[in-house]
């Protein structure tokens, strides 16, 4: 298998954050603005391009420069499916849902003393009627699929176990090849999980700090050979002219 973590295009939020997470004027679940959407196009030519992909594992070589990809997954923030739209459009392939790969903590807003509070998120019908080709879960109901307390931190660290276990099960010793746009924190959390890496405190003292950075629409693979997973590169942005490298 090869999996490929994508970073969401530009979002509303990105453009307002100043270093401080608290950011007046934050949206729940932003849009992705007029350059993410650029940015999600030159992604998704990208993903079609025939000689876009030519690096190869070097104990699974091959003379392939495409990417073929066989499965691309979103979350159900909208900032990740629009993004996953321009990709899964251009390559022809079934875009579906992956609810677990959202975002740290959730859709939350602040209260008047700075604390998160969930919010409920979008139902059934407003995924069904604004993203008609979106593939939703089989038991994903007519209420917000969010709809809980915000998340904390042991539950984020939990969940991303989950997901990295539940991909390996259902992709690793096959032939696929995976994209799933997600989100910074998630794709951080992954890595981490995933190659056995420590969160190291003093990377984590502040938001929107980590162990690795990622840019938006920026690409992370990650090869499934022999039983072993091996990072072949990350946030790679060649895809983006630089006017269009943001965070």
């Amino acid at each position: 298998m090869k999996l490929y973590l994508i970073r969401h295009a530009q979002s509303a939020n990105n453009v307002l954050w100043n270093g401080n997470d608290n950011a007046l004027g934050r949206d729940p679940d932003p849009e992705i603005t007029d350059a993410g959407h650029q940015q999600a196009n030159l992604l998704g030519a990208h993903f079609a391009h025939p000689e876009a992909e030519p690096r190869q594992h070097p104990f699974n070589a091959t003379k392939q420069t495409d990417y073929r990809l066989t499965h691309v997954y979103c979350s159900l923030m909208t900032r990740s499916i629009l993004t996953a739209e321009y990709v899964a459009n251009t390559c022809r392939i079934q875009l579906q849902a992956l609810p677990d790969i959202f975002e740290k903590n959730g859709i939350y807003e602040y209260d008047d003393s700075g604390d998160m509070q969930g919010l409920s998120g979008a139902d059934r019908d407003y995924f069904d009627q604004r993203f008609p080709r979106l593939e939703l879960p089989n038991d994903m109901n007519h209420s917000g699929w969010w709809n809980r307390p915000a998340e904390d931190h042991a539950g984020f660290l939990q969940r991303v176990n989950t997901v990295v276990s539940n991909i390996k099960q259902r992709h690793a010793g096959s032939d696929d090849v995976v994209a799933m746009v997600t989100h910074s924190d998630f794709i951080d959390q992954f890595i981490n999980e995933l190659m056995g890496v420590e969160r190291h405190h003093h990377n984590y003292r502040n938001d929107w700090v980590a162990n690795w950075s990622f840019h938006n629409t920026s690409i992370s693979r990650i090869d499934f050979v022999n039983s072993a997973h091996t990072v072949v590169y990350l946030n790679r942005i060649d895809h983006l002219p630089v006017e269009l490298v943001t965070w």
